[in-house]
């Protein structure tokens, strides 16, 4: 850390860029009461992010600090009485009169992407080496942030932040690079003018790298910079390949599902159930304990309607398994020692948390394991055995999770007459077994394009 400061063109964690109040509390009014007294207890204690004496008053640092920090506990006990708008205030009035500083605002932004991990739309690229073969890249935090800010700092003005993301086992990167207008501002000094910040997670022990969106010059930059700060080997040279026509995704743990190391990524949809580990058995175990053979969980009613019928065929071919329900609670290989205390996240309901992420609210008894927003499928398939040519029907489904709908739609109704959807005859690709699905179905089978 010490060295990346020594660096030209990167700026300090204590540089405070021009930003109005109405900005600041825009930025702030996102995260919820929790995580915004969270930051009142955490950042005293911080040296870089010390609170600002007011002036006119006769207190030290030391002893302001103590006194932000009581009134953070305090806080804390009465937190369903206060108003987020009364503690924004005091943040941006009271303690940090002079503005937040860049780690403060990379904080924030982080947390951001855990108290609301819908709010952005992650793509992702995979790292290859020179025989196009896979990679999974294994990063020491402190050595790739000195490499992105010493590549970074050969172009641009630049900040680069890296935390670990508290519930999944990845490290998140936000990169920010500025422009330096030398005229003067009213403030006597240089103004710097930002670029929006791109974020990057990188699963452990995975090949690919997610990113958020982007496209423009500056993207494209940081992605060239991201891909020479990888641990290479000069026998053998790291490349990052990003697919050009995946569809974003809406959910960092989707994606983490997805492309991270989960063991769900390639079984979903009616094989859930082996990634949930209740189908297989050990080598040596007797058959008659087999998990489908003991006594389910939830008894079947002899007597069942046809509609419930329906929705256990549905689970099972949405889900992998005929309750819906599943019996792991990580979706993921997480390695890492909990031995350091991590801080909490919290989700909030209060009515003054307006705009609180939708998925706070509970979750749909379709929801899916993954939730994608997009996918397309191009069909291609003879009307009749004897036909030379194939059709070529396309598509689109979309929405805040497309597979899940589908799911709900099949269990609708058990009327043969009215059923848009029969769970017992839907192609697998639309159960959601090829997960973010952009490709084309030829006899029947299912092709990506994505490659």
């Amino acid at each position: 850390m010490k060295k990346k400061q020594n660096y030209k063109n990167v700026l300090p964690n204590t540089y405070i860029p021009v930003l109005s109040k109405k900005v600041l509390y825009n930025v702030l009014t996102r995260l919820s009461k929790p995580s915004l007294i969270e930051f009142i207890h955490l950042w005293p204690k911080l040296k870089n992010t010390q609170p600002h004496i007011p002036p006119k008053t006769s207190f030290t640092q030391s002893e302001f600090n103590d006194k932000v920090s009581r009134e953070a506990r305090e806080f804390k006990k009465t937190i369903n009485k206060l108003h987020k708008k009364k503690i924004i205030d005091k943040i941006l009035f009271t303690y940090w009169h002079k503005g937040l500083n860049l780690l403060q605002l990379s904080q924030i932004d982080c947390q951001l992407i855990v108290d609301r991990p819908n709010s952005y739309y992650w793509g992702y690229s995979t790292v290859r080496d020179m025989n196009d073969n896979e990679v999974p890249i294994s990063l020491d935090p402190v050595h790739f942030l000195d490499q992105l800010a010493f590549q970074l700092s050969k172009l641009y003005l630049s900040y680069v932040y890296i935390c670990r993301h508290p519930k999944f086992p990845m490290v998140l990167i936000r990169i920010q690079a500025f422009d330096l207008h030398t005229k003067e501002t009213e403030s006597r000094r240089p103004h710097i003018s930002s670029h929006k910040p791109y974020f990057f997670a990188i699963p452990l022990n995975s090949p690919h790298i997610i990113h958020s969106g982007g496209g423009d010059m500056i993207h494209n930059i940081v992605m060239e910079v991201v891909e020479r700060s990888l641990p290479q080997d000069k026998t053998n040279i790291l490349r990052l390949y990003t697919p050009e026509n995946q569809r974003p995704i809406k959910s960092l743990e989707s994606m983490h599902i997805l492309k991270g190391n989960s063991r769900f990524a390639n079984s979903l949809g009616s094989w859930s159930a082996y990634a949930d580990n209740i189908v297989d058995m050990l080598p040596l175990q007797p058959t008659e304990k087999h998990k489908q053979l003991a006594s389910p969980e939830e008894p079947i009613n002899a007597q069942e309607s046809p509609i419930e019928r329906l929705k256990r065929v549905a689970n099972l071919r949405f889900k992998g398994s005929e309750f819906g329900k599943l019996k792991s609670e990580k979706l993921f290989e997480d390695s890492r020692k909990s031995t350091r205390k991590r801080r909490n996240v919290y989700y909030t309901n209060d009515s003054d948390d307006e705009g609180e992420e939708e998925g706070n609210s509970g979750t749909s008894e379709f929801a899916s394991i993954a939730p994608i927003q997009y996918s397309e499928f191009l069909i291609h398939e003879k009307v009749t055995p004897q036909d030379k040519e194939r059709t070529s029907i396309k598509i689109k489904l979309s929405g805040t999770d497309v597979f899940a709908g589908l799911h709900e739609l099949s269990v609708m109704t058990a009327d043969p007459e009215e059923m848009i959807l029969n769970p017992e005859d839907v192609p697998s690709w639309l159960t959601g077994e090829e997960g973010a699905s952009v490709g084309q179905i030829i006899d029947s089978k299912f092709y990506s394009n994505i490659k």
